[in-house]
């Protein structure tokens, strides 16, 4: 009986290439799923420095200079501050 299942499983090796089939262990796993989220930082990072970029304007800015056709200046800030404090003074206030 012990060299049928030698042989039986010497078959099973054998047509899996060699190499016995091993369910993973934890850790391997975990290091999957870290090294996972660990590919996603660059992308988190630049959804962060995209949100910081819009709520301190300097995304607006670029669309102004954009929509203008300028270069940044000290002059073309100056209009772009202008532009943008006379439309907050515009939309309606709340409360």
């Amino acid at each position: 009986m012990k060299n049928e299942e030698t042989t039986a499983n010497q078959g099973t090796a054998g047509s899996l290439g060699g190499t016995r089939y091993e369910p993973a262990s934890r850790e391997g796993v975990a290091g999957n799923a870290c090294s996972h989220a660990v590919a996603c930082w660059p992308r988190v990072a630049a959804v962060v420095a995209s949100l910081l970029r819009e709520i301190f304007d300097e995304s607006a800015y670029c669309r102004f200079l954009e929509r203008n056709r300028i270069s940044s200046s000290t002059a073309a800030y100056a209009a772009f501050r202008e532009e943008n404090d006379r439309l907050k003074a515009q939309r309606p206030k709340c409360c």
